[in-house]
């Protein structure tokens, strides 16, 4: 059975911020899909975003023989941007201080590789349902895990913007990896905070499963974001396999 993948992505500085530091990358070819939302002052923070999808564009393998090795590469290539950011804001004194989330995945033809870090997601949309498929490397993310629900509507709001890992913010970081069976009529979403939490999961669902395209389905993401709040910039890949 021949499987078709279509991919398309859309990226939008929103109605609050003044530069985009977003940065997304993607390659048919190989199944490989890259979002980042970069973080720091002046230009840093894209600085810091472009090198990381760079940098795993550049360094995931053309053919990756060992069909459980999606997953290790994908962690491989992300340490290596970590790495590459790292240096790039310990050398430059502009750029101190800079990282970036970033959410990265491997369709190898049967499953999908998920890799991330910090609070850019994964999303699979399967028989008309939408499934979140990665967990926010924030400190409101920790807490809950922990069990303690006595949270203050405060706490939640300034918790959730710190992050516990993001690329360039320390010498090591270890990509959480997530692997999902593809069904031929899956959607994933590849997303910034300025989409996913800008819009409900309802939301999001809703207007995936009234887009025909994936170029569509980006296009109508991003401006329901800035319509929502526009808060910050906005990025998304939408991958279709049928």
């Amino acid at each position: 059975m021949e499987i078709r993948i279509r991919a398309a992505a859309s990226s939008d500085v929103g109605r609050q911020r003044r530069t985009n530091e977003d940065a997304f990358g993607f390659d048919l070819d190989r199944g490989l899909f890259v979002v980042c939302d970069g973080v720091g002052g002046a230009n840093a923070g894209e600085v810091a975003s472009r090198a990381a999808v760079d940098c795993v564009l550049s360094r995931f393998p053309y053919t990756v023989h060992d069909p459980n090795a999606g997953g290790p590469e994908l962690q491989r290539a992300i340490q290596a941007a970590n790495r590459a950011v790292y240096k790039a804001a310990a050398h430059e004194p502009l750029y101190q201080g800079m990282c970036t989330t970033i959410v990265a995945a491997h369709f190898d033809g049967a499953r999908m590789w998920i890799a991330h870090v910090g609070d850019s997601r994964a999303y699979l949309l399967r028989s008309q349902s939408l499934h979140r498929l990665t967990d926010d490397h924030s400190q409101l993310a920790r807490v809950l895990r922990e069990g303690d629900r006595h949270i203050t509507p405060d706490q939640m709001a300034r918790w959730d913007s710190v992050l516990t890992q993001a690329i360039g913010a320390s010498e090591f970081v270890m990509p959480a990896v997530t692997m999902v069976q593809v069904h031929l009529g899956d959607c994933f979403l590849f997303a910034t905070d300025g989409i996913c939490k800008s819009l409900s999961n309802g939301e999001m669902l809703s207007l995936l499963l009234t887009t025909s395209t994936p170029e569509q389905a980006c296009q109508q993401l991003v401006d329901a974001a800035n319509r929502s709040s526009g808060y910050d910039n906005a990025t998304c890949i939408v991958v279709e396999i049928d």
